[in-house]
């Protein structure tokens, strides 16, 4: 998957820079209880480095939604999504924080991963351009330069993008870069189009360069990827129920109370990143991530469907990120959530 910006403006333009999955898992009657002289500690490992769009988990942490579960947990940086999938796959690290669809990548290639709550449907993705540049349809991407990493989760999709939207691809030209050099090349306009997350490059970018850019989110035309999640090494599932239960109803917590008051949010989320970022840009990212993370009445936060998953999976099959398509719950399972 795609690497992140680090969270420093001054930085900007050189630091702009997964055995067949298990089914269903068991139910489990879980028993809610207030923090204990001894709390489990539980690591959760990021995919990448701490970034505005993990302030849900970090407002459960600062208002002691987890103490309140008798959890200690603790947030680690990750090196990137296939890093840390396989970590959990080969049970290395337990408990994952990040885009579903490396899980299901993961899945194809044997390993034991199971995405435990999702909280974004659509992950917020973008194609954007300078304000100058005609982009207000998935076809005028003909005739321009767009610049791709290789891993980002773009990556594996343009040519069904392409195929959904009628786009000709021998009349687009795909430069391929390493994520910092590429986001240069944006900035400098050695390119036309880049791909940008909603919640984290966007608000940077426009700061940056101080204009308001052409946004195309990929969800709009055919691409709606799950996105943010909890995934999981299933021997440590299986063998901690009510762990996991405690850890996404405080999340929940988190997730809900962020979204009732989001300047709190900020202010925590403050706290943890790197010293002068702009309050503004962190904002941003955070109602964008909030966006990003409806709440459904009647279920759980992070509860998933297997319209949803066959949705994801065609879309990766079609892209060719997988090999082959399962059955739904061989991806993920709702059994902590209940």
């Amino acid at each position: 998957m795609r690497t992140m910006f680090a969270n420093s403006l001054s930085a900007a333009l050189t630091l702009f820079a997964i055995a067949a999955g298990p089914s269903e898992a068991p139910q489990y009657s879980f028993i809610t209880t207030a923090a204990s002289a001894t709390r489990q500690k539980v690591t959760v490992r990021f995919t990448w480095k701490v970034k505005s769009e993990y302030a849900p988990l970090y407002v459960a942490l600062e208002k002691g939604y987890f103490d309140d579960e008798g959890l200690d947990v603790h947030f680690a940086e990750g090196s990137g999504s296939e890093t840390v999938v396989k970590m959990i796959g080969l049970g290395t690290e337990d408990i994952g924080y990040g885009s579903a669809t490396v899980v299901a990548e993961a899945v194809d290639r044997g390993l034991p991963v199971d995405v435990v709550a999702a909280y974004q449907p659509s992950v917020p993705i973008a194609l954007v351009t300078f304000p100058d540049e005609r982009f207000s349809v998935p076809k005028d991407l003909e005739g321009k330069k767009i610049g791709i990493s290789i891993g980002e989760v773009f990556f594996n999709m343009l040519e069904p993008f392409a195929r959904f939207n009628n786009i000709d691809l021998n009349k687009v030209t795909v430069v391929h870069a390493e994520n910092s050099v590429r986001n240069v090349q944006f900035l400098t306009r050695k390119i036309d189009v880049t791909t940008v997350f909603l919640n984290n490059e966007l608000p940077f970018f426009e700061k940056k360069m101080n204009v308001k850019l052409n946004v195309m989110k990929i969800s709009d035309y055919g691409l709606n990827l799950l996105g943010a999640s909890f995934f999981v090494n299933d021997d440590f599932a299986r063998s901690n129920p009510q762990l996991l239960h405690k850890l996404l109803m405080a999340t929940e917590k988190g997730y809900l109370r962020a979204k009732a008051d989001p300047e709190t949010a900020i202010d925590i989320m403050m706290k943890y990143l790197q010293p002068g970022i702009d309050r503004e840009i962190v904002r941003r990212q955070v109602k964008a991530t909030l966006d990003a993370t409806p709440v459904t009445a009647g279920v759980p936060l992070g509860w998933q469907t297997d319209a949803e998953w066959r949705r994801n999976l065609s879309l990766l099959k079609s892209g060719n990120a997988i090999q082959s398509v399962r059955e739904p719950r061989a991806y993920y399972t709702n059994a902590y959530l209940q």
